[in-house]
């Protein structure tokens, strides 16, 4: 095994992790994305679970004032919200749309928290995993960050290994002079 079949691996397997997990993010209808551009804007934009004639998707919309501003296929949405529309879902504000008649958002049912025809389960089991990120705030982010340079470094140890047992490899004895010198050729 020469040292390029080494590098050729850990690019072929970097290369698939990154598709794996973009496949994840993108075929899995967004959920997981929106959930996590809401979270990122802290408060600046809104979650929306709109139903069309398919079922449930979800979108991001800008609060402005009284109403929220979402596209859908290209097209620029605006809803009313008031009072009681705008719920807490999994830390962040969302509310429910009719992607066909966007004009005022849905109502919930008798409890308040969803319309009739929402499965909250199915949401729920998306996107908890984005919930159990490391706390921004607390000593857990310092850990990993500590632990990801020491997982760095020792990677870039590994590699610098790698690298001089290969450059040692490639040296012979002299038979004259007993000393190490290059291959030619």
């Amino acid at each position: 095994m020469e040292g390029s079949d080494i590098w050729i691996m850990i690019a072929s397997m970097f290369a698939s992790f990154l598709l794996g997990m973009l496949g994840m993010l993108f075929f899995s209808g967004r959920t997981i994305l929106n959930y996590l551009k809401v979270r990122a804007s802290r408060g600046k934009r809104v979650l929306i679970f709109t139903r069309n004639n398919f079922g449930w998707g979800t979108a991001t919309g800008k609060k402005v004032e009284k109403t929220v501003e979402w596209k859908r296929d290209g097209n620029k949405l605006i809803t009313t919200i008031e009072r009681g529309d705008v719920i807490r879902y999994m830390k962040v504000e969302a509310i429910f749309a009719d992607s066909d008649s966007a004009a005022v958002a849905l109502k919930s049912d008798k409890d308040g928290l969803y319309p009739n025809d929402f499965d909250a389960v199915v949401y729920n089991n998306l996107l908890i995993r984005a919930l159990t990120r490391p706390n921004a705030d607390g000593d857990d982010l310092k850990t990993m960050r500590i632990l990801m340079a020491v997982l760095f470094l020792t990677l870039i140890s590994a590699v610098g290994v790698v690298v001089v047992y290969f450059a040692l490899s490639n040296l012979d004895l002299c038979p004259v002079c007993n000393t190490m010198v290059g291959v030619i050729g």
